[in-house]
């Protein structure tokens, strides 16, 4: 008879597919068995949207995979339909309207935060709007990120804005006056002198015109 001496172990990598499930809130109703009156019935749980049968969790997972994903909505649309979900484009849209509406005092607050940060990093890369009222679809605009804060509570913001111009990093950085680190884009002068900021440049830029200064070099030198 063998014996057990030792193991051997093996790994793969697995997933577990996402799955849509259906999460029902049942409220029991209490009322006066004499009378038939005084009826009671144990308050709703608290929603992000209230009037949607979306839970914080599905809001999350389709902003998630539009925003960071680049997912559209109308590809994330026929995913749930894969999964027996039916949940139209239009219907996911509205979803994120209202979401961002909501989530516009956590933001406030972030963004409160940020501004007390003594240093705050913030760069602006091109974005393109497919339908936007006014302009061409091929036309350029602009998402603004800013971070700041201590280390392990630090606030990253996402802007957008058709413009790349100087009044953008004025509207965000409001009466800001600590120290600002860009990669010298001549835009953010303007709010550099109004608020006597600090303005650092960023290594990373610095480095780049080295290693293209060396690119440039003869081989043979």
């Amino acid at each position: 008879e063998l014996k057990v001496i030792g193991e051997e172990v093996s790994e793969e990598l697995h997933v577990v597919p996402a799955r849509v499930e259906v999460i029902r809130h049942v409220r029991r109703k209490y009322a006066c068995p004499t009378c038939e009156g005084n009826v009671k019935t144990v308050p709703a749980p608290a929603k992000l949207l209230p009037k949607s049968n979306a839970s914080a969790t599905l809001l999350a997972y389709v902003a998630t995979a539009k925003y960071q994903d680049a997912l559209p909505l109308y590809r994330q649309s026929q995913i749930f339909t894969r999964h027996g979900a039916h949940l139209p484009r239009n219907t996911l849209a509205r979803w994120m309207v209202q979401t961002g509406e909501r989530l516009l005092p956590l933001i406030e607050t972030l963004r409160k935060q940020l501004l007390n940060a003594p240093l705050i990093h913030m760069d602006e890369t091109t974005l393109q709007v497919n339908q936007e009222e006014g302009r061409k679809a091929s036309a350029t605009s602009y998402m603004w990120v800013q971070r700041g804060g201590p280390p392990g509570q630090q606030v990253v913001l996402f802007d957008y804005d058709p413009s790349r111009a100087g009044r953008v990093p004025l509207r965000l950085l409001g009466d800001y006056s600590g120290c600002l680190v860009t990669d010298g884009y001549e835009g953010y002068a303007e709010v550099v002198r109004r608020n006597d900021i600090t303005h650092a440049g960023c290594w990373a830029h610095a480095r780049r015109k080295f290693i293209e200064a060396q690119k440039a070099q003869p081989k043979n030198k």
